[in-house]
């Protein structure tokens, strides 16, 4: 009898989610980003970003760096039209202590953006960069400094009225993979869109869609329940749990979730397009990403740079 409880639930529970339920994929997860030019120096620590002020609307905290000596931060991605950062030192000796702060854009090539030095006399106020929807890096020289901290703030533009934002196309992943389910290769299956809510009040999704307008394919629409994977789970009780009932299909204040080309993650939501041919966002001309909400009106838009064939990293 107790069996035939447990099997019945199960159907009942994989009856209920929908959307991308397959297995994580067999390769490992790539997270492809842009790499600054290799430092010489010690690498900075990167702590978890604090959270923007309460009374600075917009803000949203991207990355935290810290060190002592002479470093090259990782690339970081900023997808408002501005962005500032905030820093600090602790100098013992202020007349002998030397700090200056390098803004690069990898936009094609390396473009010095904006410089800060320390000054006794002057207080460190916070930079604001005047652009963004690029990657870049913090390039630090220092001297006799106990220790120097940034913190990298990006301002979401709310003139469109919508929280929700596409950041990030990540659009050139790894060559293919072959699927357990349908045997055959998905080319760049792990190229992805980032989505991130800006606001404070969580957002339903539930039938909005996401489309290469370039091309005009794939669309994706989001389910009218969160994905759920009992696999990626691990345990039945989590399984219980975290799929059943349910959840409504929505983004968290100030989180993101992605939507891969051809296998879920489900540490980022687990959306995927599912497309066999693979390889939805184009290596050599950009193209453009538009999501619409339920009702068909355009919510936020994207597209991104392509790297000059005769980038060369130093």
């Amino acid at each position: 009898m107790r069996a035939l409880l447990y099997g019945g639930l199960a159907f009942t529970i994989a009856c209920s989610i929908v959307a991308c339920a397959s297995s994580t994929p067999a390769a490992p997860i790539a997270q492809p980003t842009s790499q600054p030019p290799t430092s010489t120096g010690s690498p900075p620590t990167e702590v978890p970003a604090a959270a923007a002020p309460a009374n600075e609307a917009g803000w949203t905290a991207v990355k935290s760096f810290s060190g002592k000596d002479g470093t090259t931060t990782p690339a970081f991605h900023i997808s408002g039209d501005k962005w500032r950062i905030i820093w600090m030192v602790d100098a013992p000796q202020p007349q002998y202590a030397v700090f200056n702060m390098f803004v690069y854009s990898q936009t094609g090539l390396d473009v010095l953006v904006d410089k800060v030095s320390y000054s006794q006399d002057v207080p460190a106020e916070p930079v604001t960069i005047n652009e963004g929807g690029h990657d870049y890096y913090l390039k630090i020289i220092s001297a006799n400094l106990n220790k120097w901290t940034l913190d990298v703030e990006d301002y979401a533009s709310q003139s469109s009225g919508q929280s929700v934002q596409i950041t990030e196309i990540q659009y050139k992943g790894m060559d293919y993979i072959e699927t357990a389910q349908t045997n055959h290769e998905i080319v760049e299956w792990n190229e992805y869109i980032e989505i991130k809510n800006f606001g404070d009040t969580p957002q339903n999704i539930a039938g909005w869609q996401l489309k290469n307008i370039t091309k005009g394919v794939p669309i994706f629409t989001f389910p009218l329940y969160k994905p759920c994977s009992c696999e990626f789970l691990g345990s039945w009780s989590k399984c219980v749990e975290e799929c059943y009932p349910p959840r409504p299909d929505t983004i968290n204040p100030r989180m993101s979730i992605r939507v891969y080309t051809g296998e879920p993650q489900w540490g980022s939501g687990g959306y995927c397009f599912y497309y066999p041919p693979g390889d939805v966002w184009n290596n050599e001309t950009p193209d453009t990403a538009v999501l619409y909400n339920a009702e068909g009106q355009e919510v936020s838009r994207r597209s991104y740079i392509i790297p000059t064939k005769d980038y060369a990293p130093k």
